[in-house]
């Protein structure tokens, strides 16, 4: 029989996990699921299962990054199972990092920060992802790493060409907007 301290302990690791993470975890599941919620929450709820189920002295130091691995790796289970592979969804990215500037700010910031994501949207699947997991979901490179299976290193060359081609599609969106057409 389970030992009741540690049940209890458990349940406060989920219930924690829960709070702090669930909303990120649902966003970026579903980003791997092509947008569905109702099947990332299904991810997330077997994940918090796992949780549970697991010692929690196991995955408290590194709860998040542990989160975010199971349910990606659940995620890319369930797609190698319907034989198709979409890392990205432009509407639940939209709607995930979707915000009201405070009044105070210009507007422009907000269209500034619609093109960065558009863009983001035209990198490579691994360049998205991981920029999206630091970016959207604030995960460090050590936690991407273990998220990703890619060694630390791996991560910041990736996120290196990731930035790299961010400003160069950035910058030539900016001079087609400004290149005068000829009639």
């Amino acid at each position: 029989m389970p030992d009741p301290h540690v049940q209890d302990e458990a349940a406060v690791l989920v219930r924690r996990a829960l709070d702090q993470h669930e909303s990120t975890l649902i966003a970026y599941t579903a980003s791997i699921l092509g947008g569905d919620t109702e099947r990332a929450r299904d991810v997330v709820q077997d994940a918090m299962l796992r949780l549970y189920l697991t010692e929690p002295d196991r995955v408290r130091e590194n709860l998040k990054s542990w989160l975010f691995t199971v349910c990606r790796n659940r995620a890319f289970d369930i797609l190698r199972k319907e034989q198709r592979l979409d890392i990205g969804n432009d509407e639940l990215i939209e709607a995930a990092t979707d915000h009201e500037p405070d009044p105070s700010q210009h507007a422009g910031t907000h269209e500034l920060y619609e093109r960065i994501w558009q863009c983001v949207d035209r990198l490579r699947p691994n360049q998205r992802e991981v920029v999206r997991l630091k970016f959207l979901h604030d995960c460090s490179y050590q936690e991407i790493a273990g998220i990703t299976g890619l060694s630390v290193g791996n991560v910041g060359f990736i996120m290196h060409h990731a930035i790299k081609k961010l400003r160069e599609l950035m910058n030539n969106d900016v001079s087609e907007e400004y290149t005068p057409t000829r009639s």
